[in-house]
């Protein structure tokens, strides 16, 4: 075999290797790590709010940014639909699901970390309404505010060291999770 065959055979070689190592190792990580990934940002424990901050707003009008900034935030993966009432600085987020679909303690902290996130990032929003089939939770800025005690207001938040440190890590604590729903979320029965 000549000098150009042998490289041609060598270079065939290198291709197949490369292509057995790029469809059986490579991308079934890379598609393990985008599952993980996903599972995660559906997690109030381990979200990452760094994705959310582009929707940070003055105004809760704008629904194309309500929109996008709760489909960067947990529960992301249920449907749902907005209704917005400006006059009041309401949004109230209609999703189709029941609440017994869910598990109650990532349902109370998601409650926690997700109205907290969207006061946090939109600075007019006033009350904030989880609209489930079955039930629905409301949530109004002026408690959250007390709640976090942040003279500064809730925009302080969006920087990601403050947030992981007084909203994320303390989600781990279930007594601190009940306080929370217990004492500013109003649960309404449908």
């Amino acid at each position: 075999m000549s000098r150009k065959n042998w490289l041609i055979v060598v270079l065939l070689l290198i291709g197949i290797g490369g292509m057995v190592a790029l469809e059986g190792y490579i991308k079934p990580k890379a598609d393990e790590q985008a599952v993980q990934y996903e599972a995660e940002q559906n997690d109030p424990l381990t979200h990452d709010i760094r994705n959310s901050l582009n929707f940070a707003s003055p105004y809760m009008g704008n629904a194309g940014n309500l929109i996008n900034l709760n489909a960067s935030l947990p529960m992301r993966d249920i449907e749902r639909t907005f209704q917005l009432y400006p006059e009041e600085l309401t949004a109230e987020l209609r999703f189709k699901s029941r609440v017994g679909d869910l598990k109650e303690d990532m349902l109370k902290r998601t409650l926690v970390y997700n109205s907290t996130a969207n006061f946090a990032m939109i600075d007019n929003l006033d009350t904030l309404i989880f609209k489930f089939e079955d039930r629905s939770f409301t949530i109004r800025r002026d408690e959250v505010e007390a709640w976090y005690g942040i003279g500064t207001g809730l925009a302080s938040l969006q920087e990601p060291v403050t947030w992981e440190k007084e909203v994320q890590v303390r989600l781990h604590d279930n007594k601190y999770v009940s306080e929370y729903v217990d004492n500013l979320i109003e649960i309404k029965n449908l």
